[in-house]
């Protein structure tokens, strides 16, 4: 069985609880307020250009990490032909009762994926950083047509550090890139227009997730009988140390605008199989 993480159950929340639609960052273009509402729009402006990115002349496309299914579903509404991937089951109820028969499914890992036809496109939208690194490229080769494309949207850590540690480093992808007969053709820096989506976060996290999370301990407390709860505490006391980091030191940072900016670029990248 596939170990739960926190960040699991934030963005269970955040679509569940919160209403998201989509779990990635927005784009923010104008004068979209920097709330709730606004995400929602910015979101949709995120889907909006990756598609604007897919070449002329592609039909089929394989959404690889697909989400919710939300921008399959305007793959689908645009004329692509769409196969939605998920390795998590708890999406993939979501994602095959909103797309329904307009789109093929397959619950499985990116890695492990097999596909009779080939590809035009592969979209890996915030995706990638969850793929084996050393597998990325030769596994999109098999699944792609000649001459096909990888579109890539995504956050790359400028160095390597703690922070954001599970992300690809520039430098690692571009040598597995330079090692992978795919060329660039697009190379866009959003950035910029992606960082009020950590201060919306920021505030839904510290005035909804967290006070959430805190009130149904204090219930639990107060309904578990005393001594339980100290057995409890002695026997996972690694586990919940390890939760008290994440709630409060690791979540926390992943919000802070300025230190995202300093040790991250997000990046949309078109690449040719050559």
């Amino acid at each position: 069985m596939k170990e739960k993480r926190p960040a699991d159950f934030i963005l269970r929340f955040c679509r569940d609880i919160v209403g998201l639609d989509s779990l990635h960052f927005g784009l923010w273009q104008g004068d979209c307020p920097h709330t709730l509402d606004g995400l929602k729009t910015a979101q949709a402006n995120y889907s909006r250009l990756l598609i604007e990115r897919i070449p002329a002349g592609t039909r089929r496309i394989l959404d690889a990490g697909c989400g919710t299914g939300e921008l399959s579903e305007r793959l689908v509404a645009a004329g692509y032909s769409v196969t939605a991937l998920t390795p998590d089951s708890y999406l993939a109820e979501a994602v095959t009762k909103r797309l329904g028969d307009r789109a093929a499914f397959a619950l499985s890992k990116f890695e492990d994926f097999e596909s009779a036809e080939p590809f035009d496109v592969i979209i890996m939208s915030e995706s990638c950083q969850y793929m084996a690194h050393h597998l990325l490229f030769p596994k999109a080769r098999t699944l792609l047509a000649e001459g096909g494309y990888i579109l890539i949207s995504d956050y790359f850590r400028k160095a390597e550090g703690l922070y954001y540690e599970t992300v690809w480093t520039e430098s690692e992808f571009s040598q597995k890139l330079a090692k992978s007969n795919f060329e660039v053709v697009s190379c866009d820096d959003v950035t910029d227009d992606t960082l009020p989506t950590l201060d919306v976060g920021k505030k839904l996290y510290f005035e909804i997730i967290l006070p959430t999370i805190e009130l149904l301990r204090d219930l639990l407390l107060h309904v578990i009988p005393g001594f339980i709860v100290r057995i409890f505490r002695f026997f996972l006391r690694k586990q919940l140390a390890l939760a008290a980091d994440f709630l409060y030191t690791k979540q926390p940072q992943q919000f802070d605008r300025d230190r995202f900016k300093e040790h991250v670029n997000y990046r949309v990248l078109l690449l040719r199989k050559c």
